[in-house]
C-alpha cells in the first residue's frame, strides 16, 4: 500500500488552486472543523483499541481478526474524511493561512494540507500500541520483548519516514525552490543537479537505510552462513546480509539496492525465527528472484513511463478549448489521480506477474536436480545457480508462504465466499492472494514446464508495457511538437 499512499499525499501537495466549494466559510472556522475531525478520529481509534483489548482474553483469534478490520476500515475511513476536508475547503484555508501579503505561499507549506490525516496517523501509533502489544505477549516467543512506547512510536516513525514521507517531502522541497527562486528552478544546472540528486538517492539510500531503520549485521552462527551459501549457491552478490530487530512485530525479507557493493538483503527476526532451513532458502531464493528479473529497476521504469505519460495528458486535458475555467489547475490533481488507478489495476497485476516469477525461483533455490525426488536429506546436493525444480523445493516454497499466513493472520478464502475472495485480492494487490500462489506452486510439480512459460509471459508482459508507454509518449510528442510536448518537463 506505500506506493497508493505516496501518490495520495503527493496529490493533496499538487499546486492545486483549492477553492471553498462545499463549506462557505471563513479559514478559521474550516481549521476549526478540522481539529474537529482529528479528534473524532482519534476518539474512534481509541473505542476500537479498547474493542480489541477486551477481546483478547477470551478468543486472541477473534481479537486479532477484529484488530486487522478494524485497522483496514478505520485507515480507509480516515483517507476519505481527509480527502473530502481537503476537497471541501481544507486546502483553501491553508492558503490562506500560510501565504504572505502577495499570496506567496511559505515553504513546504503544501505539507499543510494533508497535516490533518498524517496528525491521525501519528495518533493512531499511541492508541495501537496497546493492542499489539498485547496481542503481543500473548502469542509472540518470549525472547522478543516488546517495545517501550518511545521505542515503538520512533519504529513506527522511521519506517513511515523513510517508505512514504520522504517522497512527499523532496516534492514540496521542489515546489517551494520553484515559488521562491523561480529562476534557479527553470535553469538548466539546477534540473541537472536534481537529477544527479535523484540517481544518488537512490544509490545511496540503501547505505542509509541501515541507520533509519536501525538495522543490524546479522550474526555469525548457522544462520548467516546457510545465506551466505545460498547467496553463493545461486551466483548472487550482495555487501551483506543485515538483520532487521522489530521485537517479533514483522515477519520480511527484502533487498534493497541495485549494485552489489550497495546491496544489502534484510531479514526480520520474526522470520528468522520461525522459518527452518529449508524454508529460509525459498524465502532468500525468492527475494533473489526479484534482482535476477530485474523487477525494481524495471518497476523505476515503468513509474517513470508512466509518470511521463500522466504530464503529458494533464497539459493535454488542460489546453482543450472547451475545458472549464472553473476547473483550471485542477487537471494535475485528475491526473495523479487517474494514475494511481491506473497502477492499482495494470502495476498490481504486473506486480503480482512478477511475485510469481520470484516465487519460482524461490522453489529452484530449495530443490535439487532430481525432478522426482521424494525428498531432501542432509547429503542432497542443492541444484547449483537454482536451475532447477523438484518436488521438495516446491514444497518448501508453499511451507514459506503458509507460514507467511499463519505468522501474519491470514486465512485462506472459503471456496464459494465472493467477500472473502474480494478481500483477499484487495489485501493483496500488489503480491497477489498467498493461497493462489500456493496453487500455482503446487502445479508445478505435475507440469514443471509451467515455470518456464509463466517467465516467458511475464518477460512479453513487461516488454508490451514499455513500449506501449513509450509508444505513446511518442505519439504525443509527434502530434504536439518537441517544443509543446517537452513544456511539462
Amino acid at each position: 500500500m506505500p506506493i497508493l499512499m505516496i501518490l495520495l499525499l503527493t496529490a493533496a501537495c499538487l499546486p492545486v488552486p483549492w477553492g471553498r466549494l462545499l463549506l462557505p466559510f471563513d479559514a478559521t472556522v474550516i481549521a476549526t472543523i478540522a481539529v474537529a475531525y482529528v479528534t473524532g478520529s482519534i476518539l474512534l481509534y481509541a473505542i476500537g483499541c479498547r474493542l480489541v483489548l477486551r477481546r483478547i482474553p477470551l478468543d486472541r483469534d477473534s481479537a486479532i481478526e477484529l484488530y486487522r478490520r478494524l485497522r483496514l476500515w478505520l485507515g480507509f475511513g480516515n483517507i476519505a474524511i481527509a480527502a473530502a476536508l481537503v476537497v471541501s475547503g481544507w486546502g483553501w484555508a491553508v492558503r490562506e493561512l500560510t501565504s504572505d501579503e502577495t499570496g506567496m505561499l511559505a515553504p513546504f507549506a503544501e505539507v499543510m494540507v494533508p497535516a490533518p490525516y498524517l496528525i491521525v496517523l501519528v495518533a493512531n501509533w499511541f492508541v495501537w500500541y496497546h493492542a499489539e502489544r498485547a496481542l503481543h505477549r500473548t502469542g509472540s516467543p518470549r525472547s522478543h520483548v516488546f517495545w517501550s512506547l518511545p521505542g515503538y512510536l520512533l519504529q513506527q516513525a522511521r519506517q513511515f519516514t523513510l517508505m512514504i514521507f520522504l517522497p512527499v517531502f523532496l516534492i514540496a522541497g521542489q515546489q517551494s525552490v520553484g515559488r521562491h527562486a523561480p529562476a534557479t528552478s527553470e535553469s538548466t544546472a539546477f534540473q541537472i543537479a536534481s537529477f544527479a540528486g535523484m540517481i544518488a538517492l537512490l544509490i545511496g539510500l540503501p547505505l542509509a537505510m541501515k541507520r533509519l531503520l536501525g538495522l543490524k549485521k546479522l550474526p555469525e552462527g548457522a544462520i548467516r552462513e546457510q545465506l551466505v551459501a545460498t547467496g553463493t549457491r545461486l551466483r548472487f552478490r550482495c555487501a551483506d546480509w543485515l538483520l532487521w530487530p522489530t521485537r517479533g512485530l514483522a515477519v520480511n525479507a527484502m533487498i534493497v539496492g541495485f549494485f552489489p557493493h550497495a546491496r544489502f538483503v534484510i531479514f526480520t527476526d520474526r522470520l528468522l525465527d520461525a522459518f527452518d532451513p529449508p524454508e529460509l532458502d525459498a524465502v532468500v531464493g525468492h527475494e533473489i528472484g526479484h534482482a535476477r528479473h530485474g523487477h525494481i529497476p524495471y518497476y523505476l521504469a515503468f513509474f517513470a513511463l508512466g509518470s511521463a505519460v500522466m504530464g503529458t495528458a494533464v497539459a493535454a486535458l488542460e489546453a482543450i478549448p472547451g475545458w472549464p475555467s472553473s476547473l483550471a489547475g485542477f487537471g494535475i490533481l485528475f491526473g495523479v489521480l487517474g494514475f494511481e488507478v491506473y497502477l492499482f489495476l495494470v502495476f498490481g497485476y504486473l506486480s503480482r506477474v512478477c511475485e510469481r516469477q520470484a516465487d519460482v525461483v524461490g522453489a529452484r533455490a530449495a530443490s535439487c536436480s532430481d525432478s522426482n525426488c521424494r525428498g531432501h536429506t542432509e547429503e542432497t546436493i542443492l541444484a547449483d545457480g537454482g536451475r532447477s525444480i523438484c518436488p521438495t523445493g516446491v514444497r518448501a516454497m508453499v511451507r514459506a508462504l503458509d507460514l507467511v499466513m499463519a505468522l501474519n493472520g491470514i486465512e485462506r478464502p472459503e471456496p464459494g465466499s465472493q467477500r472473502q475472495w474480494l478481500a483477499a485480492w484487495w489485501k493483496s494487490w500488489q503480491h497477489g492472494p498467498p493461497s493462489h500462489r500456493i496453487d500455482f506452486l503446487l502445479s508445478l510439480i505435475e507440469r514443471p514446464d509451467r515455470a518456464v512459460r509463466h517467465d516467458r509471459f511475464a518477460f512479453r508482459l513487461r516488454l508490451g508495457l514499455v513500449l506501449m508507454q513509450s509508444a505513446l509518449l511518442a505519439a504525443a510528442a509527434w502530434l504536439m511538437g518537441w517544443d509543446e510536448f517537452s513544456k511539462p518537463w
